[in-house]
């Protein structure tokens, strides 16, 4: 998935009793596992691997996520609940650009059959199955309080445009088929 839809998604999983100020540990959580990834593509410099599997780390979101529940620290919860929400979104829909999600316990990424994005592995059907999920997050989004409804109207746009650019191109670019 792309960004603006874990972020859509988070919000519509974790935010509906969002109190004042919460939604942004939640945009915060979806946003992490990708940071080091937009900071390679607007900065021009390459992002540590390693700091890209730190951030797309399974097992430091939930060692995090058990940390502050133990700690009622309710803020802290929402980030590694939507960080572990984008990964476990992520890892059954990146063939070949899969991160080490289980990192530090192996160094290994998960390559799978299907893509979110990519027509070689199925792009065009999991990314309009990706595009009408993320319209239902909206949807919901929409239903909720103004600043939800604010976010639902700004992530429909990222969306949109991470939308034409990634999955647009499978249905533009004649050589790849649909089956």
């Amino acid at each position: 998935m792309n960004t603006p839809a874990h972020m859509a998604l988070s919000l519509a999983a974790l935010g509906r009793r969002a109190r004042k100020g919460d939604i942004w540990w939640i945009l915060g959580g979806a946003l992490l596992p990708d940071l080091f990834l937009y900071a390679e593509h607007f900065l021009g410099r390459g992002a540590s691997g390693l700091l890209v599997d730190l951030f797309n780390s399974v097992p430091l979101y939930a060692a995090l996520l058990v940390g502050a529940l133990a700690t009622n620290r309710r803020r802290l919860v929402l980030l590694a609940a939507s960080a572990l929400l984008h990964i476990a979104f992520d890892l059954p829909f990146h063939a070949g650009d899969a991160h080490a999600h289980f990192w530090p316990f192996t160094d290994r990424a998960y390559h799978s059959p299907v893509s979110f994005w990519d027509a070689d592995h199925h792009g065009r059907v999991f990314g309009l199955l990706e595009a009408a999920l993320t319209a239902v997050c909206l949807w919901v989004l929409w239903t909720r309080k103004r600043a939800q409804r604010v976010a639902a109207v700004v992530l429909g746009v990222l969306y949109l445009n991470a939308f034409v650019h990634f999955v647009g191109h499978a249905f533009a670019d004649s050589h790849w088929a649909l089956w």
